[in-house]
């Protein structure tokens, strides 16, 4: 592989565990504040008998966060769900090319469902200009989470179709490694 590309590679990869990392710890704050909402939903409603209004819909929305940018860090570790049973049995030329293919099957839905169909979302809700019932925060940011996870798939997934691109097939490596 010439030096460009295998450094254009090197680059992509680096980015993708960094930005990975940022994720992470921004789904284990939000999960740590969905645990201590609902714990003291829990103890508002069973200690001082009567539940914090707000505590049940914060958990909605925090569930909704944690849920999407946990599906952003899966796509940035690459541990999506997939049949990688059958996908190593494939000749390594066809190997390749299903991850291309992949790629750009799961690159088609990110753009479509999370980035144009959460970005329509959150436009109708903003024009509507409705709040969430026990929170004074608007109900748009509910789904905000929609687009904003869907840059983060969009972006792992083109760095995961240049990597299927350029890494070189097994046979290919083989070659080379003969010369």
């Amino acid at each position: 592989m010439p030096e460009s590309k295998n450094q254009l590679l090197e680059r992509a990869v680096t980015v993708r565990v960094a930005l990975t990392k940022v994720l992470q710890w921004i789904v284990i704050i939000l999960m740590a504040l969905l645990v201590l909402d609902v714990i003291w939903g829990v103890f508002s409603r069973y200690a001082l008998g009567q539940q914090a209004k707000w505590s049940e819909e914060l958990a909605r929305l925090l569930l909704v966060w944690v849920a999407l940018f946990g599906a952003s860090v899966a796509f940035g570790m690459k541990a999506h769900l997939g049949l990688d049973y059958f996908a190593e049995k494939l000749h390594p030329e066809a190997g390749k090319l299903n991850g291309v293919i992949g790629a750009l099957i799961s690159l088609t839905f990110a753009v479509v469902v999370f980035l144009f169909g959460g970005w329509v979302l959150m436009q109708k809700t903003i024009d509507s200009g409705q709040t969430m019932v026990a929170l004074p925060i608007a109900m748009w940011w509910k789904y905000a989470a929609l687009p904003v996870s869907g840059i983060f798939m969009v972006f792992f997934l083109v760095e995961q179709l240049i990597e299927s691109l350029l890494a070189p097939s097994d046979r290919a490596s083989e070659k080379e490694e003969a010369k």
